[in-house]
């Protein structure tokens, strides 16, 4: 054998070895997840508290908007059914299904994530190395998502989003926004890690981290479907007419917080420095205690009940 068909048979050897060892690290992740973590049991339930943006890292353009942001508007019409974008996967209470799309080779090409009711449009992540589309393409609440394998973890970027909201009290997300997923599994857990990027609201990045369990054959998975036809309530909104919050009343979903529960406006109106443990120092001094106690969201958990009462 001469040195140069020599070299030949070693490179394709290589080339072999690191395809199957690429193909080998990619992992299953067929099935049906549910959302295991707790951590934000608040906005998985009731929902967080009005112009309540502490960790959201929203510049002051993001803040504003929140501020002027009314709940009401989904008893409009053409807001109803009104979907989550693709974030919705570490911000919300709902997992999904992962169904691996394979060509006749039976290479992996796509993998559909389904979502078990309307909140969250299905998404495909593309795994066959597409470019993303031109800017100018459709944008939509699912948006264009690609996918790749980095050692065992899957790396899933999405683009082309709706100008959409980041959590139900209504900081807001633009259609500029990207979503970037770090998907790892680990037996019958999955972990997911989200980093979301907005040029025009956000002035850092904001990470979220979902936990999810595998749904075995004769669990229960039923999620109740809730897009049904909303009710129109006489003087909120008659279903035609944007529902928001006027310029006069700002001031009052701003001190929301200050009002209800003396929590100081600089620790609930969001930015890049309230996502870090070091922002409490910035607090001293500046809590109001409360002259009432509060009525909503405060009288459950561990030893709430006297301080609802008024035990101290």
């Amino acid at each position: 054998m001469t040195t140069r068909s020599l070299a030949l048979t070693v490179v394709s050897c290589l080339a072999v070895m690191l395809y199957a060892g690429a193909v080998c690290a990619q992992i299953d992740l067929s099935g049906t997840w549910a959302v295991e973590s707790t951590q934000d049991g608040r906005e998985h339930a009731s929902g967080p508290f009005p112009g309540n943006f502490a960790g959201i890292p929203l510049n002051q353009q993001g803040r504003e908007s929140g501020w002027a942001y009314s709940g009401d508007q989904h008893e409009e019409l053409y807001r109803q059914c009104e979907a989550w974008p693709m974030s919705y996967l570490v911000t919300g209470p709902w997992g999904g299904t992962f169904t691996a799309v394979r060509d006749h080779y039976g290479n992996v090409t796509a993998w559909h994530l389904s979502a078990p009711l309307y909140d969250r449009l299905p998404n495909t992540i593309w795994m066959d190395g597409r470019p993303q589309p031109p800017p100018q393409a459709v944008h939509t609440y699912a948006g264009f998502t690609t996918g790749h394998w980095e050692g065992d973890t899957l790396v899933v970027y999405a683009t082309h989003l709706n100008d959409s909201i980041l959590e139900r009290n209504g900081p807001p997300m633009s259609s500029q926004a990207t979503v970037r997923l770090f998907i790892a599994r680990h037996a019958d857990e999955l972990m997911v890690l989200g980093v979301i990027r907005d040029p025009v609201y956000l002035e850092a990045p904001w990470v979220k981290g979902q936990d999810f369990r595998l749904q075995l054959a004769g669990d229960s998975n039923e999620v109740p479907e809730y897009c049904q036809p909303a009710e129109v309530v006489e003087g909120l909104s008659d279903g035609y007419h944007t529902a928001t919050v006027l310029p006069d009343q700002i001031p009052a979903a701003r001190t929301y917080m200050q009002q209800h529960y003396g929590i100081p406006v600089l620790a609930s109106q969001g930015g890049a420095q309230t996502m870090y443990p070091e922002f409490r120092k910035q607090l001293t001094g500046l809590y109001r205690p409360k002259t009432t106690y509060c009525t909503q969201y405060c009288c459950s958990g561990r030893g709430a009940q006297r301080i609802c009462k008024g035990i101290e």
